[in-house]
């Protein structure tokens, strides 16, 4: 069994996660939905006052990532002692139980349906999402569910990431041209309503599934996406791009392609210095551009 890449929504043994969900879990599921409503319960007070608008949206839409970062260091903080029910003491006591038998309770994302991206957890053999509320807020907070009823699934490539972008974010993927010297971990630019452009895929798991296919995954989808002339202009004339970035979408595209196969001869794809390094020139040009807002066709 191979290993799973970063958030990966794949479990790994689903024999012994099974298992292990049935002996330890399964009786429980009603006290552990209560004891994760709860945190989640708790936790929207800061959530809400750190972040009340994302992207034009009130809390807690759009807000799966933060919620769930938070739902998992708060989770590895609760202490048995200060638990307010019985029936949360239970729940937890269970989930420890599971964990130390061998159980597994990670943080995941992918693709829902095809039509959103997702953070959930895996907890044994179930898909468990504190987030429930972050598309449509009536819903309740917490759903539990067989991961194989989810409908969760790694995202493959970077085109399948630009189809659930434009879905879910109303977005428009370009292919990263204007950056070149950051193509092979970065390869597409992201405009979406309301925000800067951004260079896209610093997720842990895009990251790693691009480094894992020594850049061949960012090469194919500089190659498959289209960017216009003008826009491209757009961002030469304002100096918005790398400098030396060459003149025409062309000689840009070449220019990305030979960066991706530059890093791949030099084994960058091995070298986490370099991964570190491109995660932060990226944020850097992520800050940059934050403020800047691009007219265009959905």
């Amino acid at each position: 069994m191979l290993p799973c890449l970063p958030n990966e929504p794949r479990i790994v043994d689903p024999k012994l996660q099974g298992r292990l969900t049935d002996e330890y879990l399964s009786e429980y599921q009603p006290q552990i939905e209560q004891l994760f409503t709860e945190l989640r319960r708790q936790l929207n007070v800061h959530l809400r006052n750190a972040k009340p608008i994302k992207l034009g949206k009130a809390y807690p839409l759009g807000q799966c990532l933060e919620i769930s970062q938070a739902f998992e260091v708060a989770f590895a903080q609760l202490e048995p002692s200060k638990l307010s029910t019985p029936e949360h003491f239970i729940a937890f006591q269970a989930i420890k139980a599971f964990i130390a038998a061998g159980g597994e309770f990670r943080q995941v994302w992918g693709d829902l349906r095809g039509e959103y991206f997702q953070n959930a957890f895996i907890l044994g053999g179930w898909y468990v999402d504190v987030a429930n509320d972050t598309v449509n807020a009536n819903k309740p907070s917490i759903e539990i569910l067989p991961f194989e009823q989810s409908g969760l699934r790694p995202i493959q490539n970077f085109a399948h990431f630009a189809v659930i972008a434009k879905r879910y974010w109303q977005a428009v993927c370009l292919p990263n041209i204007l950056v070149p010297e950051l193509a092979h971990h970065f390869p597409i630019i992201v405009l979406q309503p309301n925000a800067g452009p951004q260079l896209q895929g610093l997720f842990d798991y895009m990251i790693a599934l691009t480094r894992q296919s020594a850049f061949c995954l960012s090469e194919e989808v500089i190659l498959g996406l289209s960017f216009p002339e003008s826009l491209f202009q757009t961002f030469q004339h304002n100096c918005w791009a790398s400098a030396g970035v060459p003149n025409t979408v062309s000689e840009g595209k070449q220019l990305a392609l030979a960066e991706c196969q530059r890093a791949r001869a030099a084994g960058v794809h091995d070298s986490l210095l370099i991964r570190d390094q491109a995660i932060q020139h990226a944020l850097r040009v992520n800050y940059t551009w934050q403020t800047l807002r691009i007219e265009f066709r959905r």
